[in-house]
């Protein structure tokens, strides 16, 4: 039986297949720079391991650190000061404060869901020293401030659990900060004094409050699988009104 190659053909047929096949390339270009996200990460502060801490070089992974004096914030074991371990958090936590300083920030940039809306909670403890420290906490969309809390603490020895600070995002990424205010705030205390920050997560929060927000991933697979289905379909309304007008 010999092939038919005409309008009611094959060759019909492998055009469709060669402009499927460049929709899907197109597809996976896109897959490889815009879909996987980059997740909140290391809220526990278990990466990289240290052994032995204080550890005044290390930052955690994902995270990045401003420290004026180069050796306020540090990366440390629960046993380093004798603090409550806590098996959920892991061994390790990052600190503030040490060598009497008061200044110092601890930040991460995170992707988002535009208009999405998330939860950010964190422990901390006031590890040596029995005087009172100060804290911030801010997301940020570049230089806009999302969402914003400060105060002073003197949970000594004893984790405190955060109210939670929630907040919406405006763009694709936003950056959360956590910065010692003991020095702005408490002037004169805390030179003998630092805390630790541990259990820090970020959570999307449905519009009923119980849900969770997907990830840019998600909504960018479904809106690009849409697109497919939409450019196969009209393919084929063409390919169907040429026939008729022929």
């Amino acid at each position: 039986m010999s092939q038919v190659s005409g309008e009611y053909g094959i060759q019909p047929y492998r055009r469709n297949l060669l402009n499927i096949s460049r929709l899907m390339i197109a597809i996976g270009v896109l897959s490889g720079t815009t879909l996987f996200a980059s997740a909140f990460q290391n809220g526990s502060f278990e990466n990289p391991v240290i052994s032995p801490g204080p550890d005044f070089s290390t930052v955690p992974t994902g995270w990045v650190k401003v420290d004026p004096t180069g050796n306020g914030l540090f990366l440390e074991l629960n046993t380093t000061f004798g603090i409550p371990f806590v098996a959920a958090n892991g061994s390790q936590m990052y600190g503030f404060g040490g060598n009497g300083a008061q200044t110092g920030s601890l930040s991460q940039t995170f992707d988002t869901l535009l208009g999405g809306n998330y939860a950010v909670d964190f422990q901390y403890i006031v590890q040596q020293g029995n005087e009172s420290e100060a804290m911030k906490v801010e997301v940020l969309d570049g230089s806009t401030v999302l969402a914003s809390t400060q105060f002073t603490f003197s949970d000594r020895l004893a984790w405190a659990s955060a109210p939670t600070l929630n907040f919406t995002a405006t763009s694709g990424a936003a950056t959360l900060r956590f910065t010692d205010l003991t020095g702005a705030l408490l002037p004169g205390a805390g030179s003998d004094a630092n805390w630790a920050l541990d259990a820090v997560t970020v959570n999307g929060v449905g519009g009923d409050g119980t849900g969770s927000v997907p990830e840019p991933s998600t909504f960018g697979l479904v809106g690009l699988t849409t697109a497919a289905a939409l450019v196969w379909r009209r393919m084929q309304r063409r390919s169907f009104v040429s026939r008729l007008a022929r």
